[in-house]
């Protein structure tokens, strides 16, 4: 949420960093939309949100599947499935009202609700405006970008799996990618098209986007290094961090990362959400996994008698993840953690030589 105000003080101080203008673009989802499809890249159809009486003609002209999502939002907040009119104008009125109880915490956006109170402080950082745009089908994927004076001088794809609509929870991860060779290339080639086409010439980029029936299809492409493991895993398996590379080419140091030629690791998230609501009671069970041979660590992200809300609710942050690293281990997991509780487990991998 900081990266406008900061293009803005880097360009006020005379400091190396992307233009506000090119910021602004990839903010706006809206904007980014305009700006590709000027740029001649592969644009789904798309309609701005403005007022409720614009919510048929988006639904109208864009047709379904789609989906409705803020045009400057985070974290997922707001983004959901619609298949029909009526379920078009239901999620109008859910995403406008969750939006208004959004709140800015440490820089980031999170969900709020009517007890909180800083709820809906996120107002002045964020536009409550939305828009619809096409379903993508096919596999989704993460593209880790470093740009250094304008040139990309690394690019990873990490697999996202299948998400839990119509809120798109995320599920799972795994990198290096199984696609083949050639989508991944497509992949990339977009992710970097996109990322130029805005205008940006340096930092780190979280490019998210999807290998449709049509082809590679962008999604959204965030100005900053993705959340959750991403930092993580592309050191892991490419030796790559992200944090040194972004401080570097914000210092005006030339970005020349010292990416493996074969991936180190081979390593999987792997995400169970929240299937009902409830209490956190205690979080023991993870003890066992916390020893076992293969678990890398096994920590709680929600503190004892927490409130948990399941899939129903469209909350996105109450899942729990895990990195794994076989099948096997995967069965084990299913077996020993079917529970709704938000926790990250990571499996050690094995060497790509191995």
């Amino acid at each position: 949420m900081a990266v406008p105000l900061v293009s803005r003080l880097a360009e006020a101080l005379g400091l190396p960093g992307n233009t506000p203008e090119a910021v602004d673009a990839g903010r706006d989802k809206y904007a980014t939309r305009e700006c590709l499809a000027k740029a001649g890249l592969p644009t789904p159809r798309n309609a701005r949100i403005r007022t409720p009486g614009d919510v048929q003609p988006a639904g109208e002209y864009v047709g379904f599947p789609s989906v409705i999502k803020p045009v400057s939002g985070a974290a997922s907040i707001g983004v959901i499935r619609v298949n029909d009119m009526e379920q078009l104008q239901k999620a109008y009125e859910r995403v406008v009202r969750d939006l208004s109880k959004a709140k800015i915490v440490a820089g980031a956006l999170v969900e709020g609700d009517e007890n909180d109170e800083d709820a809906g402080n996120a107002g002045s950082w964020i536009k409550v405006e939305l828009m619809l745009e096409e379903y993508l089908d096919g596999p989704e994927v993460d593209c880790d970008l470093v740009l250094s004076e304008g040139v990309v001088v690394y690019g990873a794809i990490t697999d996202n799996w299948p998400t839990v609509e119509p809120y798109f929870n995320e599920t799972g991860s795994n990198c290096p990618s199984i696609l083949p060779r050639q989508q991944q290339k497509e992949l990339l080639e977009l992710a970097v098209n996109s990322v130029k086409a805005l205008g940006f010439r340096l930092g780190v980029y979280h490019v998210e986007c999807k290998y449709t029936s049509r082809g590679a299809r962008l999604i959204e492409v965030n100005a900053r290094m993705g959340g959750g493991p991403v930092r993580d895993t592309n050191l892991l398996v490419w030796g790559v961090d992200l944090v040194e590379e972004h401080l570097m080419t914000s210092a005006g140091i030339p970005a020349r990362p010292p990416v493996a030629r074969r991936p180190l690791v081979q390593m999987a998230e792997y995400s169970i959400n929240a299937k009902v609501s409830g209490i956190c009671r205690h979080t023991d069970f993870l003890d066992k996994w916390k020893q076992h041979p293969d678990v890398l660590y096994a920590r709680p992200l929600v503190q004892v008698r927490g409130i948990l809300l399941g899939l129903s609710c469209a909350v996105h942050i109450l899942r729990y993840m895990a990195m794994l690293c076989s099948a096997q281990s995967t069965m084990l997991l299913q077996q020993g953690l079917a529970i709704s509780v938000y926790m990250l487990i990571a499996f050690r991998s094995w060497p790509a030589s191995a």
